[in-house]
């Protein structure tokens, strides 16, 4: 059959073809009845029975093109002084009727132009000639080339047509006219087959010339939301209510929503969703409620529209749709396609949102009426919800996140909806609540909303029973996001904030070592803000001895998992003990936390790099410690000093120890001799690291800086002859550096050279004047 149709075709395409020349050629001669002939024979073509509605279509836009050309002549020949009216009566001669009009239809187009007869006039006459063909095929493209040809004819509102010509009321009843007699004929193609999908199929490809009507109407300039409201919207809705077909009722809808402005349809959207409840059992309502409510969802996201005068007004948007949407589940009695409802939901939840942003309560009955679906869908077809229910589901639970936050967890259907998903959906839920919470810095103020919270995520927290995780990116990212979480606690009573963590102590210990290595330390970094908190707050039910104890034990918990972070996590703690014990209560305690990060460090940092950066991390902490007593903080500073000497690089052994001369003079501690041997050692070390490498030249520019720095501030007892012999150094190895040209060479002359700067200009001030650079 699609063969036979291509041939039928193109038959009929070569005919339009030959007759279009022969039309051409008579038009150039001047010789118009010629032209009229052969335009007929072309015409024609169009009573064909023998083309489907697609292959029709592309024959007739053929026939289009080729009759704007006669359209253009009939233009020529008024302004050669031809009366429209005679070539008005002369097309009407021709011997078929589908050619006669068509051409009556070209004419009159160009008739309305000249103004020689009224619009009004001319388009009523039209109308009532083409009722002539009632074929269904026929009669559409006939009224379709009419709608085409004389769509910007229309006495309209501020058009050269209206006056004389008419007005907005007869423009409307143009199109409104043509439009119900295009819907009849489309109704009618139903029948015309005994192949239902085949006949269903055919009508939807020629949909677009009856939808045009409805364009058209929109597009007029007299139809403002008054006209549309009084004269246009109940005549549509007339005509569809007297539809008996789904399919027409179903896009006439459709077209309306699409065509006419948001504004028009928020102010007769009463009309608008009783009449939707109103259409055909076969018509998707749940299908057009959608389209609207993502064109109004548009529409009030929209700062510069008035949406707020609406919503102050009586009209309740959320009650309406709510009642409209409810009859159509009453209508539909049985729940068989549990997607296509859900996607109503979702679509109701996002307008809703959009709309009324702080009504939680809309939210919840929302999600009530989804689990009700959920619950007749199961009793009627059971069995497990198919995965597009299921992605329902998660956007009904996460949409609301973004614009409610932390405040869904007080909803009590969530949780109830939450159980219809298995692990993994779940899991994306509790995904998409973590970043929402985390996005929008929601403050987890309250035990019991963290409770519900941690219910919510608790598929991060811990394995499913069916589903054991591996670490992987992925995995690493969602712990991260719960770390993220804790840092959100607070409350302005340090107790509440204490009792607020444990709770995910409490689920982070279940969690098992792959997790833990994640959240345990984002706790205790909680724990040890929330020292801060507590001694700015003064009386409190919590004690430090019990924040300090509990960060404590959570770190040995770790150390087995990972070593150097279990350094820092003990250096840490320790300095933020140190910075609450004055009286040194907690000298013990803290000696003993930096003694297991020392003790983690001699047994299990052994690659070189980690070394150097895990001696810094203790120098820095043993620096700023100013709650031990003496003797212990001895023993430390001795430990330390080892192992900056016993680095395996010289170079790094160097700088290492030039850190630790902080180690003897700082804000609670003052050994200038110790100090003084710590320089001693870094240059002996310098030395044999230059003299082996001279890109270690850098070192002796590192010493020479950290002599000005204690010098500057009189600590140290230094002297500028020790600076002064230090200078003399880097220049005298800074010849050697020149000729053996190492690949630092640009940076230790430019540090060198800064330094000079600073010291030139202490010199400047009067200081350090003994010191030749």
């Amino acid at each position: 059959m699609e063969e036979d149709q291509e041939k039928y075709l193109e038959e009929a395409r070569r005919v339009v073809r030959e007759q279009a020349y022969y039309m051409r050629s008579a038009l150039d001669m001047g010789k118009l009845r010629d032209a009229l002939k052969y335009s007929s024979a072309m015409l024609s073509e169009l009573k064909t029975s023998l083309l489907g509605p697609k292959n029709y279509y592309i024959l007739f836009m053929q026939i289009f093109d080729e009759m704007r050309v006669l359209e253009a002549y009939f233009r020529e020949e008024y302004k050669r002084g031809r009366k429209m009216n005679d070539l008005y009566e002369t097309v009407q001669h021709a011997g078929n009727i589908i050619p006669r009009l068509y051409l009556l239809v070209t004419v009159g187009s160009v008739f309305i132009q000249t103004m020689e007869a009224p619009a009004k006039a001319i388009l009523t006459d039209l109308l009532e000639m083409i009722k002539g063909v009632q074929h269904p095929l026929r009669g559409l493209f006939l009224r379709y080339y009419f709608l085409k040809m004389c769509k910007d004819r229309l006495p309209d509102k501020g058009s050269e047509y209206e006056g004389e010509g008419g007005d907005v009321n007869d423009a409307l009843h143009c199109i409104l006219t043509n439009l119900l007699e295009m819907n009849k004929l489309w109704t009618r193609m139903a029948h015309t087959s005994k192949d239902k999908a085949k006949r269903e199929k055919e009508r939807i490809d020629l949909k677009q010339t009856i939808g045009e009507n409805i364009v058209r109407l929109s597009n007029l300039n007299g139809v403002n939301l008054e006209v549309y409201s009084r004269d246009v919207l109940p005549k549509l809705i007339e005509m569809i209510n007297n539809t008996k077909d789904g399919i027409s009722q179903q896009y006439l809808m459709e077209c309306i929503i699409q065509a006419f402005p948001d504004e028009y349809h928020l102010n007769n959207l009463q009309l608008l969703l009783t009449t939707c409840t109103g259409l055909l059992a076969q018509v998707d309502v749940k299908l057009i409620f959608i389209k609207l409510m993502d064109r109004l969802s548009d529409f009030i996201s929209n700062p510069d529209n008035q949406f707020e005068s609406l919503n102050k007004s009586n009209l309740d948007i959320f009650a309406l749709f709510r009642q409209s949407i409810d009859q159509v589940y009453e209508k539909a009695e049985v729940i068989n396609d549990l997607r296509r409802h859900l996607d109503l939901q979702v679509a109701f939840l996002r307008f809703s949102l959009q709309c009324y942003p702080e009504e939680t309560d809309y939210v919840n009955q929302i999600l009530k009426s989804s689990i009700s679906l959920i619950e007749q869908y199961n009793k009627t077809v059971g069995g497990s919800l198919d995965e597009e229910s299921l992605k329902n589901i998660v956007k009904l639970l996460t949409i609301p996140l973004d614009t409610l936050s932390i405040t869904i967890l007080t909803m009590n259907e969530y949780p109830n909806l939450m159980r219809y998903l298995h692990f993994g959906k779940r899991k994306q839920v509790a995904i998409s609540i973590c970043r929402a919470v985390v996005t929008l810095r929601a403050n987890l103020n309250s035990p019991k909303i963290t409770s519900q919270l941690i219910t919510f995520i608790a598929p991060l927290l811990k394995d499913d029973p069916d589903s054991i995780e591996t670490e992987n990116p992925d995995f690493v990212e969602e712990q991260q996001l719960v770390a993220r979480v804790v840092h959100l606690v607070t409350n302005e009573d340090p107790a509440v904030v204490y009792d607020i963590l444990e709770l995910f102590k409490e689920r982070f210990l279940e969690g098992e070592l792959k997790r833990m290595r994640y959240t345990i330390p984002a706790f205790i970094l909680a724990l040890i803000r929330l020292t801060g908190q507590l001694q700015r707050h003064g009386e409190s039910r919590l004690d430090f001895k019990t924040l300090f104890t509990s960060a404590a034990k959570l770190i040995e918990k770790l150390t087995a998992n990972n070593p150097e972070l279990c350094i820092r996590l003990y250096l840490q703690l320790a300095l933020a003990v140190s910075s609450v014990d004055k009286e040194k209560s907690f000298d013990e305690f803290t000696y003993e936390l930096i003694s297991q990060a020392l003790l983690l460090y001699e047994e299990n940092v052994t690659d070189a790099e980690a070394k150097k950066a895990t001696v810094q991390y203790i120098t820095a902490a043993v620096i700023n410690i100013s709650s031990l007593s003496e003797e212990n903080y001895d023993t430390l500073i001795a430990n330390t000093m080892s192992y900056c000497s016993k680095l395996l690089k010289k170079p790094d052994q160097c700088l290492a120890v030039l850190n630790a001369t902080h180690l003897f003079v700082n804000n609670h501690l003052v050994n200038e001799a110790k100090m003084f041997n710590c320089f001693k050692k870094c240059l002996q070390t310098a030395e044999v690291s230059v003299n082996s490498n001279i890109r270690n030249l850098l070192l002796y520019v590192h010493i020479l800086n950290k002599f000005l720095y204690f010098l500057a501030r009189g600590q140290g007892n230094l002297k500028p002859d020790d600076l002064q012999y230090c200078v003399k150094l880097i220049q005298e190895k800074l010849i050697i550096a020149e000729k053996e040209k190492p690949d630092n060479l640009d940076l230790i002359k430019k540090y060198f050279s800064n330094t000079k700067s600073y010291l030139q200009a202490k010199k400047a001030e009067g200081k350090l004047t003994e010191i030749e650079v």
